[in-house]
């Protein structure tokens, strides 16, 4: 079986996430936040039941029942738009390391401090994109890679997943 065919195991995921207006809005706990319009990476985990399918599923649904991690907040808005999911399998928790990676990447930065690690080590988990789209990309793959994960990208088409090997 195809290491990316499996989603349902817990691991480690990033979702590129275009921004098409400047937006302002309030975030559970971090409050009062604005977003400028641009490309967004999001890192989260999944090692729960369902694991990585049953997290990008409920990241992909704009309706969600209850907004619970900050990152619903911005994928409930219609402005918004998940393009791409790079993600790899592991029981390790490596959000850390990847956020500390794209802190120091010339081509992130990052977009609200302590969106999404509020319990975690890192100063955030949400970055804007400084350089072109296929550049970011190929970065947090290698990010992946040199942490020695082996990553996956999904990127959705018309709104239409396709795997890319």
């Amino acid at each position: 079986m195809d290491k990316c065919s499996n989603m349902r195991v817990p691991g480690v995921y990033t979702l590129l996430i275009n921004v098409s207006i400047d937006f302002c809005t309030t975030v559970g706990s971090l409050g009062y936040i604005c977003i400028d319009s641009g490309m967004y990476s999001y890192i989260g985990s999944a090692r729960g039941f369902g694991g990585i399918e049953a997290r990008v599923k409920h990241h992909i649904d704009r309706v969600k029942k209850r907004l619970w991690w900050h990152i619903d907040y911005i994928t409930s808005l219609k402005a918004v738009e998940i393009v791409s999911i790079v993600y790899a399998e592991t029981v390790r928790d490596l959000e850390y390391m990847l956020a500390n990676f794209l802190e120091r990447s010339s081509c992130w930065s990052i977009a609200v401090p302590r969106f999404g690690s509020t319990d975690k080590r890192s100063s955030t988990h949400l970055f804007r994109c400084l350089c072109s789209f296929s550049k970011c990309l190929d970065e947090l793959t290698e990010m992946y890679i040199s942490i020695g994960l082996r990553p996956c990208v999904l990127q959705f088409n018309n709104h239409s997943p396709r795997l890319e090997r």
